[in-house]
């Protein structure tokens, strides 16, 4: 099994279709594809439109691999939103997207990963920016993808 691995950060939400495009033309099927990205523009667009967005972004996926299956790994909450003038406003922006991203990928048969660990009070998680992960948070983060992609592989019978 081959790994691809294209984190990027401070991606935003209108760079994750070319990413996937490059992955696409070098990755073998069936693929898994792990996407963590949004969180970037929530205080840059509207909700509504940033929704519609992504909705439509991450239908165009399944054309680019013969056998995928998606990974939603859900916006954890931040300190710190930039470009935001209210935190509460944001908590509950991201909250909303989470919510509806999340039923979105499921009806598509993808797998959600919510990193129950890193919700509500995460500050000791955090690094001193309020938006990054410390390495305590990283292990936690990343133990999350990895049973998401776990659970794709099984939805996938490999």
């Amino acid at each position: 099994m081959d790994v691809i691995w294209r984190g990027k950060r401070g991606l935003t939400w209108s760079q994750v279709l070319p990413e996937v495009v490059r992955i696409a033309r070098v990755a073998s099927s069936p693929t898994v594809v792990v996407i963590h990205a949004g969180g970037n523009d929530l205080a840059s667009f509207p909700l509504a439109e940033l929704l519609t967005l992504m909705r439509a972004d991450l239908d165009k996926l399944p054309g680019f691999f013969p056998v995928m299956r998606l990974v939603w790994s859900e916006m954890i909450p931040r300190l710190v939103w930039r470009g935001a003038r209210e935190l509460s406003a944001m908590e509950r922006s991201r909250r909303t997207l989470n919510q509806r991203i999340s039923c979105f990928i499921r009806f598509k048969s993808g797998v959600v990963v919510r990193h129950h660990r890193l919700e509500g009070d995460n500050s000791g998680f955090l690094l001193p920016d309020g938006v990054h992960l410390n390495d305590a948070g990283l292990d936690i983060f990343l133990d999350g993808l990895r049973e998401g992609v776990v659970q794709a592989l099984h939805s996938l019978e490999l």
